[in-house]
């Protein structure tokens, strides 16, 4: 199976800046979050009175945990123990809003949706990265040099590959570990999925609900075919990988923290 579920719902180069996990300045502090949880910490107090001191102080010092563990840059999420990084998620919440933003969508309104949708993206590579390393798949250094090889021949040259670093904060290793990630995913994913599969009927079916859309500015079916198959081809691939990470997700101990 092909699989373009982690290399092509995303250009290569999109995937590999929206997972950067070094060099980056720490977020600021939610300080409204701190501050309610401090007003509450000192209503609990008020209504325990003065009669415990000592239990008055560990209040204190679990208020203080948890306003610390409740700061923008604690994790946003856990997966069987694992902390998924506020970086992380601000910069890939960044390029979603930037692909959103490059698609003419209104996102207006939408925040809270699209913060969701970048969590739960999280969780489920996240869930198939440790469930490829549970069944023992490894990723070769060569498998890896071929697929960087790939990603840099992208580049017209080595210095506008060496800019493109630069400005996203990147380096070799970088990129290196974050592929060989997704290779390690990939292999996970294409053992656990079947081959998808379109019939001719579907491909019509999709050309002739095109069609009734754009009416005569549609072209012709011949023009179209491969391209709509390959479409259903994903989407399908994506339906199933989906149903995975359902499944993983389940059996999983995962607590989201935005």
């Amino acid at each position: 199976m092909t699989l373009q579920f982690y290399f092509n719902l995303r250009p290569v180069l999109h995937s590999v800046y929206a997972l950067i996990r070094k060099r980056r300045d720490l977020i600021m502090k939610k300080m409204l979050l701190v501050a309610l949880l401090s007003l509450f910490a000192i209503g609990l107090a008020a209504c325990s009175g003065d009669d415990n001191a000592e239990d008055d102080n560990n209040e204190e010092e679990q208020t203080e945990e948890s306003s610390e563990d409740s700061s923008e840059d604690g994790p946003v999420a856990t997966v069987n123990g694992e902390e998924l990084s506020r970086e992380d998620f601000e910069q890939q919440l960044a390029n979603a809003q930037q692909q959103y933003e490059q698609m003419g969508m209104d996102t207006e309104g939408q925040q809270d949706q699209i913060e969701q949708s970048v969590v739960d993206e999280m969780i489920g590579m996240e869930l198939l990265q440790q469930e490829a390393e549970n069944e023992g798949h490894e990723v070769s250094e060569e498998e890896v040099d071929e697929r960087y090889e790939e990603f840099t021949s992208q580049f017209e040259s080595e210095e506008a590959r060496d800019e493109a670093y630069e400005q996203n904060d990147l380096d070799e290793e970088t990129v290196r570990e974050e592929l060989k990630r997704s290779l390690l995913i990939n292999k996970y994913v294409e053992e656990n999925t079947e081959e998808a599969e379109v019939s001719e009927e579907e491909i019509e079916e999709q050309y002739d609900a095109m069609s009734e859309q754009q009416g005569e500015e549609a072209p012709s079916y011949d023009e179209v075919k491969d391209q709509i198959e390959q479409q259903l081809i994903t989407q399908k691939e994506n339906e199933q990988v989906t149903q995975l990470i359902d499944e993983l997700r389940e059996e999983a101990d995962v607590e989201v923290l935005i």
